[in-house]
């Protein structure tokens, strides 16, 4: 338990273009959008498809445990949503939107980029381009990498409107100049707010507040808690094992705001340092339940490729940077595109309870849609996992209606070891075609040991039927969905045999 010495807090403490704010009870669970709209008038900051998709809500977010020590501990200002982030998210945060870029009265460059290249789209969607764009020119700026039109798009890509064409924002995106630009960093350096949110992260929140609860049975009440210790969350949890775990509120956001779930009773971990690690071993990599998949892409490149690629098409940075790795797992989606390679590479996932953590096997885990081996008063802390073998081949394929920020509607893992022309080693996955993400068991056994030849893979592919049976629903009908995953172990084959044209490792 907590040293009683440490008070709760019953207020969460964040700032908006360099102005404090406290708000406790109800206030707590606005939304982010709706607070600079509505509460500051900070209208640039639109709220459209209220579920992180279209990009019109985009402002920035500094967050102290994310804060770069290169820079003496100064806010890394990165992209989110703020239509699905509720207030309570953001206790020692620091939130810069469209209003707050320009620089002592001046236009910020982007800002002047828009202007000059003619880029504004109607007015609506405009601030949440500027926003991103600001975000592109701070990554380059802090980083010292240079600016391009790739990155450029790669930055954008939670911007969905089009209304007056895409090609004078990317030409404003591609002409800003650096040298002379102020970062952000540097705009909003506050070394008293910084302590104070160093100072506050150590300090559990507590907050309860009566209101007309929005479930069947529900308690009357919005209750929060923000620990800053697992010991604490552990015991929180086992007293109310109905306390629900928000970790980027990117999809559970998105179903409050549409009214298919209230969040009434939460929980957030993001005041515990010890879940914003990662350790990369020789075998392995073990990810921490507070880290974003921005974060977690980064460090892939080097260890695992073939994920890292999957990551940059697997949302907008604006999800990435506020989403988790461990989101993903717990909610559990049968579509989610970071689990198929979990299950390839064994993956295993922690959990803590009062009497100690245990590991569950991720194809233990899912015990069907939306179930997980996972007790009430338990907590995921992290996952375990193993690089790929040297020799070992991985792909991993999505096929969505669009290449960027789309859901899927068939995931496909593998990893191959080809060893004297045989499948020595062989582990399938697929998602979307069954309550949970499949690893296809039966499907290696079938082609394990067996010579690495077109017709194995063909054979096994004209018999699909055999291995799943998928349903049908609006992304795709059960045989658009088996002809997929015919297709994706086929396509597997062939790129995995134009990188071993001999057969051989």
């Amino acid at each position: 338990m907590l040293d009683p010495v440490i008070q709760d807090r019953h207020k969460i403490v964040f700032y908006v273009n360099r102005v404090r704010h406290e708000l406790e009870g109800k206030e707590a669970f606005m939304t982010l959008a709706e607070f600079v709209r509505y509460q500051l008038s900070l209208t640039g900051t639109k709220i459209v498809c209220a579920e992180g998709d279209c990009g019109a809500c985009t402002v920035l977010l500094g967050n102290i445990h994310e804060a770069d020590q290169k820079q003496k501990g100064e806010l890394n200002y990165k992209a989110v949503n703020a239509c699905i982030i509720p207030l309570y998210l953001l206790d020692c945060h620091h939130v810069i939107t469209v209003e707050g870029l320009s620089d002592q009265g001046k236009l910020h460059p982007v800002q002047s980029a828009m202007i000059q290249h003619h880029g504004a789209q109607c007015g609506y969607c405009t601030p949440g381009f500027i926003c991103a764009m600001a975000a592109y020119a701070e990554d380059s700026l802090v980083t010292g990498k240079p600016l391009t039109r790739k990155k450029a798009s790669n930055f954008l890509t939670g911007n969905l409107c089009r209304c007056t064409g895409y090609e004078p924002i990317l030409n404003a995106a591609e002409n800003l100049e650096l040298e002379g630009m102020r970062s952000l960093q540097e705009i909003y350096h506050d070394e008293n707010r910084n302590e104070e949110f160093r100072r506050l992260s150590q300090i559990p929140v507590r907050s309860i507040s009566s209101v007309k609860s929005s479930e069947p049975n529900g308690t009357g009440e919005l209750t929060l808690h923000l620990p800053v210790a697992m010991n604490h969350a552990l015991a929180l949890k086992q007293k109310n094992p109905k306390l629900r775990i928000i970790a980027g509120s990117t999809d559970i956001g998105v179903f409050v705001n549409k009214g298919k779930m209230s969040a009434e009773q939460v929980m957030s971990l993001y005041h515990i340092p010890d879940l914003y690690k990662v350790q990369v071993s020789p075998d392995q990599i073990w990810v921490g339940a507070r880290v974003t998949l921005t974060q977690l892409e980064k460090i892939l490149e080097n260890e695992i490729p073939e994920k890292a690629r999957l990551l940059r098409i697997f949302a907008s940075p604006q999800i990435k940077n506020q989403g988790t790795l461990i989101g993903n797992i717990v909610n559990g989606s049968p579509i989610g595109d970071t689990i198929p390679y979990l299950m390839i590479s064994a993956a295993r996932v922690e959990i803590a309870g009062i009497t100690g953590i245990r590991q569950s096997a991720i194809t233990e885990f899912y015990q069907g849609y939306k179930k997980f081996d996972l007790k009430a008063e338990e907590i995921v802390t992290g996952v375990t996992i193993p690089l790929p073998a040297f020799g070992t081949q991985v792909r991993l394929y999505k096929v969505s209606l669009r290449k960027d920020l789309d859901i899927s509607a068939v995931t496909f893992a593998g990893s191959i070891k080809v060893s004297d022309g045989r499948c020595a080693n062989i582990c399938l996955a697929y998602g979307g075609v069954g309550p949970t993400v499949m690893r296809m068991f039966a499907l290696e056994d079938e082609l394990r040991g067996k010579i690495f030849e077109r017709k194995l893979f063909e054979d096994a592919a004209d018999q699909m039927v055999r291995w799943m049976t998928p349903l049908s629903d609006l992304r795709g009908s059960k045989e658009y969905r088996l002809l997929l995953c015919r297709n994706l172990l086929l396509k597997f084959y062939d790129e995995v045999k134009l990188k071993f044209p001999e057969q051989k490792v």
